[in-house]
This record gives structure tokens, sequence and C-alpha cells, in this order.
């Protein structure tokens, strides 16, 4: 659907703007983002209170050293946790951080967890390439703590991410149902399927990464920032790391993002081409098998699939270079550190509990700085997702062809007038043509095949819009219409049956929602679907298995044509209704139809004189061009004339002439 090019020109400017464009889908839902952000704030204050205990247990029960006497002095959000042990004994502090520890166990999990992790504990397996990792995305939800407050926070989370990918989703699928036929002819379904699957869950983290991640780690460093100055201002090394390490790393790592990016969109696009050769390898099992063609498909699959992982493999490596980077910076910082720490508690301007404090606020700083760092480099990859997504969504649909307005009634009268079509690389297919119908008659369109039939049909529900002229619904150009309204008031049955995996009854139902069983049974009856429906083993409830697998071609077809007459459609399109169908079965339809005429005006596309004889207008079509109308007795009345050739033709060579 896009050109394989673009990930080449995906630059930091579309990149903002794309990142922006995100922010507005996600504005909605600002309320349950503010309470994320303010419980991931609880989270992190939590976590950065509980080195404290650590260092009253060294300080004041292993060291011996008397409460109140240590040559730092605690922050004042740690110091009424001191102020509870004074006067203890060194046993009796022991029990007292027992139980503070049994109530944080309960309220935010085991000591050090949440300092530890900052990673979903719901996350599912997933496998080395960018489908089964946005799965994951879907889902994200994450905490810096565990037990009642981690588990909350992350069931909120949860909630408001599937809340946010399932609209994204419903809007991206609603669009795709929505573009013009024709935008299928060239485009891959499996690509249609892998950005509404695996594309559209980049909205998480563009979501978090840029509302809720930020402001966790600028709180995060400013606190542990300004502890440092307060309590370990004697050693000014340890407040210089702690400010600059993150800044450090995301200025380490915005040489690496250009790449990224390109290699995150070629991964997806690549991993679309496989998803595309699953689905048309499936959809077209029966040719794939008969023909013997399926060590074709599988190395066709096999190429795809390597490319997929190959390309994926290119994003991989530089994950691992950054993760390589961070690694070397935080534990570069880490060590310089803890080596002035060790003088210092030599020297007696700190005490021994406070490695347990530093320590804690290190992992913190590291954890925060490889957030930060990461920052922008992560979001290369949701940006080439979303940059698929909207791609989608900024293509003209169906309805920005209409306008708004609706007749006060079903449609009486439909015209084409002048109407002229080309197809996108300038292939014409209908050229002025000039035709019109009414309620209460039919129309046969007849013509060598690739004549025109079809795109001429596909003009009156607005599947495709004229190049030139107009179609007019009541003296209406189609163009000012609501297209809903088109399609409510044009019924089309296709040369090619499609049917869903459900039952005989839905599938019918489709034409029309509302119909009840006795609208249904009717309509089955008038396409000569009756009497097989009624033979299934459930009747109507059957089941019809994946594209209607269990029924022949002509079952399939006397289903659609069921499903386009239980429609309340003036109009009624049927292209090559009888194709499939045994004479018999075609003389009864035929007959239904004449009696559907009366409150329809219908438009048939035929080859079989048997089916075209009985229309109350033939119009003959030939390279785009409307050249005769009339009845079948007055064509046929006309030397020379095109339909009498055509005839002429059906009656010296088929079996299905009259």
């Amino acid at each position: 659907m896009s050109d394989p090019g673009d990930f080449r020109r995906l630059g930091t400017r579309e990149t903002c703007a794309l990142i922006a464009r995100s922010l507005v889908f996600v504005w909605p839902y600002r309320k349950q983002i503010a309470v994320k952000l303010v419980l991931s704030l609880v989270g992190v204050s939590v976590v950065l209170i509980l080195p404290w205990p650590l260092k009253i247990l060294v300080d004041h029960v292993v060291m011996g050293m008397p409460v109140g006497t240590a040559p730092t002095p605690y922050p004042p959000y740690a110091q009424p946790l001191l102020d509870l042990m004074v006067g203890l004994t060194p046993f009796e502090i022991v029990w007292a951080i027992v139980g503070i520890s049994l109530v944080g166990i309960v309220l935010i999990g085991a000591f050090g967890q949440g300092a530890a992790s900052d990673r979903a504990e719901g996350e599912l397996a997933e496998g080395v390439d960018t489908a089964t990792r946005s799965e994951n995305q879907a889902s994200v939800s994450d905490s810096r703590v565990g037990g009642l407050l981690g588990l909350y926070e992350y069931r909120y989370q949860l909630r408001a991410t599937h809340r946010i990918n399932h609209d994204l989703r419903s809007l991206l699928y609603n669009r795709l149902l929505a573009l013009p036929m024709t935008r299928f002819a060239d485009a891959s379904i499996g690509d249609a399927v892998y950005r509404v699957m695996y594309d559209t869950p980049s909205i998480s983290r563009v979501c978090y990464e840029i509302l809720v991640t930020p402001l966790v780690s600028l709180y995060t460093v400013a606190v542990v920032v300004w502890t440092m100055q307060y309590s370990f201002s004697v050693l000014p090394s340890v407040i210089f790391l702690a400010a600059f390490a993150a800044p450090m790393i995301l200025l380490s790592t915005l040489l690496m993002t250009g790449i990224t990016r390109r290699r995150s969109l070629a991964s997806r696009m690549a991993g679309a081409d496989t998803t595309a050769t699953v689905e048309e390898g499936m959809s077209n099992i029966a040719a794939v098998q008969s023909l013997g063609a399926g060590d074709r498909q599988r190395e066709s699959f096999a190429d795809d699939s390597a490319r997929s992982f190959r390309r994926f493999r290119g994003y991989e490596l530089m994950n691992l270079l950054l993760a390589a980077l961070q690694g070397v910076v935080i534990l570069g910082l880490a060590f310089y550190a803890f080596y002035d720490v060790a003088n210092a508690i030599i020297d007696g301007r700190m005490s021994a509990g406070d490695y347990a404090v530093l320590y804690g606020f290190f992992l913190q700083i590291a954890i925060t700085a490889g957030a930060m760092g990461a920052l922008w480099f992560n979001l290369q990859n949701s940006v080439a997702g979303m940059k698929r997504v909207f791609d989608i969504v900024d293509l003209r649909i169906d309805a920005d062809h209409h306008g708004a307005r609706r007749l006060p009634g079903p449609v009486r009268r439909v015209a084409l007038e002048d109407v002229s079509f080309r197809y996108p690389d300038g292939t014409p297919a209908l050229d002025g043509v000039h035709l019109e119908g009414r309620v209460g008659e039919m129309i046969a369109l007849v013509g060598a095949t690739g004549a025109g039939k079809s795109t001429l049909a596909y003009t009156l529900p607005g599947f495709i819009r004229p190049t030139a002229g107009r179609v007019r619904f009541d003296d209406v150009d189609l163009a000012e219409l609501d297209v809903d309204y088109v399609r409510d008031n044009v019924a089309f049955v296709f040369q090619e049956p499609t049917l869903f995996d459900d039952t005989v009854a839905s599938n019918i139902r489709m034409g029309n929602s509302a119909a009840t069983m006795e609208e249904v049974a009717a309509a089955a009856r008038t396409a000569g679907a009756l009497d097989f429906v009624e033979a299934l083993p459930e009747g109507f409830e059957t089941r019809l298995g994946q594209a209607g697998a269990t029924l022949s071609v002509g079952q399939k077809q006397r289903l659609a044509i069921a499903r386009g007459i239980v429609s309340r459609a003036p109009v009624l399109v049927l292209d090559e209704p009888t194709a499939a169908l045994d004479p018999e079965t075609e003389n009864a339809l035929v007959a239904a139809l004449h009696a559907e005429r009366e409150q329809r005006l219908l438009i048939v596309i035929a080859h079989r004189l048997s089916t075209i004889r009985s229309a109350d207008r033939i119009a003959f079509i030939e390279r785009g061009r409307i050249i005769e109308t009339g009845g079948h007795d007055e064509l046929m009345r006309r030397p020379g004339g095109a339909y009498r050739r055509f005839v002429e033709l059906q009656v010296g060579g088929t079996p299905s002439s009259p």
C-alpha cells in the first residue's frame, strides 16, 4: 500500500510531526494518562525511600553507631523514619525494620523489587520479530513497585492501553473498509492485516514515552540530585554524576536515531510482505494444491521470512549497540562514584550505611538514565509503525468523494450522463456513456469480455468515480449524496460470490441485517437456494466454513443473489447472476427477477441469451461505449448490428443459446 522506498524518506521533521499527531489521538485519554503519571510518581517516591532502612540497619545495628550520630544528615522525607528509632536498642531496631518491611511487602511487594525492575511482569513470550513484540506493546503496562500499589497501577494502565489500541485499530480498520474498491487492485490484503494488527500498537509507546517517561525521569533525577546535595554535599563528584548521567546517555544516542528509524520501517515492511505471502497462499490454497505449486509457495514464504528476520536483525543490532553504550557509560560513572565514596567512608566523611543509599540511588539513576537515553531511540521504531498507520488514515475514502445530502425517499431513477473513466495507470474503461434506468425496468449490459460492463456497473454504487461526466440519482449528482445513502439504495451481487464463515442466514442477512427469518427464506426461494439450504444439516443455521468452502460455486452464487434480493435497495445490480447455474435453475431465477423488477431497477450483466432476452432494454457495450440500445427483437432486426453479431456468435458457438 505504500512505496517500499518510504523508509528512506522518513526524516526528523516528519518524525516530530508523527509524534505530535499521535499525541493528538491520545488526547481524549488524558485523564487516564494523568492517573498513570500520578501512580508512577507515587511508585518512584516509594522506591526512593527504600534504601534508608538499610542505612539504619548498617549504621545503627551492624556498626553500633548511636541513632542520630551518622556523619551525613537524613533528608526531610526520611527523617521521620529515623525519629522512630530514637531510644530503641539494636534488637528493637531490627524488629521495627522487619515490621515496616512486612507492611511494605503488602503495599509494594518484596523489598527492593521495584527498584530493580521497570518492566511489566505480565508480558507474553515474544519472538525475535516486530509482529510478536507488537502484541506486548498492545498490552503494555508497568510499575516500579509490586504489591497492592503495583497491582493497581499495572491493571489501571493495562485497561487504558487496551482502550487506546482498540480505538486506533478500529479507526484503521474502518478506514480500510471505506477505501475505494480499486485501492486493493494493486495492494496486498496481508499488508493491511499487518498494519491493523502489528503497526497500531506503536501508539502505546509513543503515548507513555512522551507523556509519562520524561516527567517521571525528571522527577527521579530531581529528587536524587536534591538528596545528594542535602545529605552528601561532602562529595561533589557524586552530585555531578547524578545530575549529568541521563543527559550524557541521551546525547550519546542521538547519532543512532536516523538509521534506527529507517531499519525499523524496513523491518515492518518486510514483515508485511511475509504476512501477505501467507494470506495469498492460504486464500488460494485450492489453486496451490491443484497445480502442485506448494514448493514454489514454500520457497516464496521462506525468502520473505528470511528477509523479514534479516531486516529485523539489522534493527535489533541498533538496540544492542544502545545497550552496550548505556552499559559502558553507566558502569564507568558508577565505578568512579563508588571509588570516591569508599575514600569518603575511610576518611570518616560518610558512614558505611551510606553505601546502601548510594547503591539504591545509583540504581535508580541507571534506570532513569537508560529510560531517558533510550527515549528518542525507542521512539524511532514506534514512529515507523505510526507512519504506516497514518498513511492509510490519510487516504481518501469513499465518503470523502461524496457529500452529505440524502434524498427524502428511495431513489426512483438513475442516469449516467457522458460518463468516462480511466484507471490510475491511464487505461481507458468508459468513454462518454449515456444510460438511464427507472424502478420497474430490467436493463441488460451486454458485450465482450473487457468491454467495460462491470466498470459501468461500479459507477452506480460509487465504487469508482467517473473521471468525466456525472451519475445522477433522481436528478441529483451522486457526488452530492451521502455514501451510506447511495449504498443503501444500490445492492450489488458480484460475479465471484463472497461468503463468510458464518451461518447461511447470517450470510444472507448481510444484505439486510434487520431481515426476518421469513424474508430470508423468501429471498432464498427466489434465488433458487431454498431446497439445498433446507437439505443442509442445520438448515439456515449451518455454518459455511471459510469462504463457503462447503458449497459448490453455483450454490454460493445463489446465496449471493439471495443476499441482494433480501436487501431493500431499489437498485439491484447483478454481475453474471446465472453463469454458474444449470438451465432449470436459471429459468426459475429469470422468472423471479421479472417479479423483482416491479419494485426495483434491475441491471444485469450477462452473456447467456436466455437471461439477456428477458430484459426490457439491452445496452450493448464495446470498448467502453454503448453503441446500441433497445429490446432483443428490435436489435435483432438491425442487419449487421453489433448485438445481432454477438447473438449469432452465441447461437453458433454455445449450447446456451435459445
